[in-house]
Order: C-alpha cells, then structure tokens, then sequence
C-alpha cells in the first residue's frame, strides 16, 4: 500500500466487491481468501481475547494490536492498556471498531448493543440498521463516510453469525466497565502487516499479530525482525489465530524465525483449548 494512501475510495471499494446484491454473493463474501484493503470485517472475533490478552495484563500500558473484529483493542482496553494504536489491511476493520467503541461509549443498553452487531453482520445496509443514525455522526469522518458510501454493500459479513461466538463477544459486566474506560475512539494505522514497520515512530510494550500468519506464513520472520524496534526490551509480540491448527501447520517457520532472532528474542508456546495457539515472542534486549 501507499504510504500516503490514508483515505478510503469509494469507488475502488465498490468495485472489489462487484455486485452490491449480496444475497448472490461478491468477490469477498469467498473463502478462502487472503485479506485485502476493504475486505469485509467479523463483528465478533473466533479468537478467545479474554485469554490472549490476558497473557500480557499488567506487564505495560502501550500496546498496538490488528483492529480485527474491533474486539481486541477493547479486551486490551479491561486489561489495563491504556494507550492503544490498531492497525489493520482492511479498512472495513476500522469501521466496525469505531462503530462499536462509540455504540458502547455513547451509554447504548447491552441488549441494544448485541441486537446491532447481528444486525451488522446480516444486514447490507447501515441505514437499516437501528442506532447507526445516532452512532455515525460521532465517529472519525473518514470512517463514518466509508460506511455511508459503502451502503448495500455487506462489508461486516466475514464469518460466522455473532451468536456462534457467544462466549468469545464482550459480557455485559465487561461492557459496562467499558462504558466507563473506552476513550472516543482509537487510532487507526491503515497497512498490511509487512509495512507496519514504517509507519511507527515509537516503542510499544506489547504488539498483537492476531489471524495474519495463517493467510502469510511467508512473512513471519521479516515481520517479526521488522519490529524489533517498535517492541520495548522486555516487552511482547503475540501471533495467535482463531483458526486451530494454524501455528501448527507454520511451527517449522516459527522455529526457523527463533534460530534467526535468538540474539535478542526468545519464542515460547501458549497452548489454549481446542487446539488454538498462540506464539509469544519476547524481546530480551
């Protein structure tokens, strides 16, 4: 991507997605598929936050993570972080994060609240959507513009339905210590995971890489050697992935990446429940 390129295209985005009657399907309603600039977004991640992003509570305040489903930079938010920079390819990602954070920030009711990302996922539309007129107006512009522009286009409807991933959405205890702690929105860098580098200008204590290496197991070690800058001594860089077996399928590459940065970095294995993984890079000097 242009390094300058920090605005979305409208045409260019409707275009990728081909026919706007999205009960026929587009261009990326197809799996498998490697994420791409205006991919669509889950509204719910498949990955269990709570835990990955409890492996790092309290070891620092700083944290820049993929935007994702939106979910992360919350989670991160009720463990602790407290400035909290998100990145991702697909500027799709930034909309569903900053129409949630204002959803919870604004004082919408929980139930609302659930009722608004199944209708998001299902719904090709945002006007059809209730609360969306209250919500947009208070987002970044360039945000609420893209939703705007990309009505009758499915662009929240990666996955599947948000009640598949009850146990994995924020509980209504938790939205209600966010409704106290969530800032007005969060910044966004817009790029693919091989640029990051060069669009950050400071260290962090812990950097999440979540759902990126399944789609570019090419890209693990110049990656993670990119950041090594951008990462404190001390602190973490987490790979993780909803989809089970990933890491393992890619574990040779991460065992190759760990030879090549045993110099300042050791690499460790979380095993979670059914199979999910989650690699912890952590920078020793």
């Amino acid at each position: 991507m242009n390094k300058k390129l920090n605005v979305p295209n409208l045409e260019t985005a409707r275009a990728a997605y081909g026919n706007p009657n999205y009960e026929r399907g587009t261009k990326y309603l197809s799996w498998p598929g490697r994420p791409l600039y205006y991919s669509h977004a889950y509204v719910i991640s498949n990955e269990n936050l709570r835990h990955s992003t409890g492996l790092t509570r309290d070891m620092g305040r700083k944290v820049l993570t993929v935007a994702g489903s939106g979910e992360q930079p919350l989670f991160y938010t009720l463990n602790g972080a407290t400035q909290i920079d998100t990145f991702d390819i697909s500027y799709c990602a930034r909309a569903i994060m900053d129409i949630k954070t204002q959803a919870i920030k604004s004082g919408m009711p929980y139930e609302k609240y659930v009722q608004l990302l199944t209708d998001l996922h299902f719904k090709p539309s945002a006007s059809q959507v209730s609360g969306m007129s209250e919500i947009l107006p208070k987002i970044p512009a360039h945000s609420a513009e893209f939703v705007r522009g990309m009505n009758g286009y499915r662009i929240f409807g990666h996955g599947l339905p948000p009640e598949n991933y009850k146990k994995e959405m924020i509980s209504g205890d938790e939205y209600a210590i966010l409704q106290k702690k969530l800032p007005d929105h969060f910044n966004f860098i817009w790029s693919d995971v091989a640029d990051l580098h060069t669009h950050l200008t400071t260290e962090y204590d812990v950097i999440n890489l979540s759902n990126i290496f399944e789609w570019t197991p090419e890209l693990i070690q110049p990656t993670l050697q990119n950041l090594h800058n951008h990462v404190r001594p001390g602190g973490y860089i987490l790979a993780q992935t909803g989809c089970g077996m990933s890491i393992n399928k890619n574990i040779n590459k991460f065992i190759q990446t760990a030879q090549a940065l045993e110099h300042w970095a050791k690499i460790d294995i979380n095993k979670q429940k059914y199979k999910n993984q989650i690699v912890i890079l952590k920078r020793i000097r």
